[in-house]
């Protein structure tokens, strides 16, 4: 009973996001109103949905820089333990 009634009320959240602004914005972009609606509005959501409309191109870069980065903490991180093991 329980599952039914989460079910209509799932259903009747979907087809009013699907008939506001927002709804209508996204079905613009071609995003499946399921697919926002499974995400919700939560910061890491909001975060999660904006990161899909990022174009593949921008994500090879934002994880070269990424990489670039993490790198370069590893390396500082292992010369200061060097430095650390050679005063002690």
């Amino acid at each position: 009973m329980t599952a039914r009634w989460d079910e209509r009320v799932r259903a009747a959240e979907l087809a009013r996001f699907e008939s506001s602004l927002a709804g209508r914005f996204v079905a613009r972009l071609g995003i499946s109103s399921e697919f926002v609606h499974r995400v919700r509005f939560t910061k890491s959501g909001l975060l999660f949905l904006a990161w899909a409309l990022v174009p593949r191109r921008f994500k090879l870069i934002a994880a070269g820089v990424v990489a670039a980065w993490l790198l370069i903490a590893v390396g500082a991180f292992a010369l200061l333990a060097t430095a650390l093991n050679h005063l002690a």
